[in-house]
C-alpha cells in the first residue's frame, strides 16, 4: 500500500482538480478553527475582548492587501501634489485625494446642537454594544450553571 494517504490533502494528485474555492476553503480551516476556540473561551474573558481580537486579528490578515493600498494611496498623492504645484495640473473632484484629505483633517460640526446630538448617539451606542456584550457573557454563564 503507498502512502498517498498520510499525505496533506495540498500535496496529493487530486488537489489540482480542487476549484480555488475549495482550495480557500481548505486553507482557511485553522483560522476559523481558532475564531472558533477564542470565542467558545469560558467566562472569565469578556465578550469585548474577543471581538477586540478578533478585530486585530482580521487586521493583520488583511495587512498584505491594506499595505500595497496605502502605498498606491500615498504615490497618487505625492503625484497629484506635484502635478498641482508644479504643473498646474487640476484633478477632477471625484480623484482629488488632497482635497478630501483636507476637508477631512479641517472637518468641525459648527453648531453646537448637532454637537451634542452626536456625542449623545455615540454614547447611546456605545452603552449598546456594552449591555449586548454583557447580556452575551451572563447568557453563557446561565447556560454553563444549567449544563454542567
Amino acid at each position: 500500500m503507498h502512502k498517498t494517504w498520510n499525505k496533506p490533502f495540498h500535496k496529493r494528485k487530486v488537489w489540482r482538480t480542487v476549484s480555488r474555492p475549495g482550495k480557500l476553503v481548505y486553507y482557511m480551516q485553522p483560522l476559523v478553527d481558532h475564531f472558533f476556540e477564542i470565542w467558545m473561551q469560558p467566562l472569565p474573558f469578556p465578550t469585548l475582548l474577543k471581538f477586540a481580537y478578533s478585530c486585530g486579528l482580521v487586521f493583520f490578515i488583511l495587512l498584505p492587501i491594506l499595505y500595497p493600498l496605502l502605498v498606491l494611496l500615498l504615490y497618487y498623492g505625492i503625484f497629484q501634489y506635484v502635478g498641482e504645484r508644479h504643473t498646474g495640473v487640476a484633478m477632477p473632484e471625484n480623484w482629488d485625494l488632497l482635497g478630501a484629505a483636507a476637508n477631512l483633517w479641517h472637518f468641525e460640526i459648527t453648531n453646537k446642537k448637532y454637537q451634542l446630538f452626536v456625542t449623545m448617539y455615540i454614547d447611546r451606542y456605545r452603552v449598546i454594544i456594552t449591555a449586548i456584550s454583557s447580556t452575551v457573557d451572563y447568557m453563557r454563564m446561565a447556560l454553563c450553571f444549567v449544563f454542567s
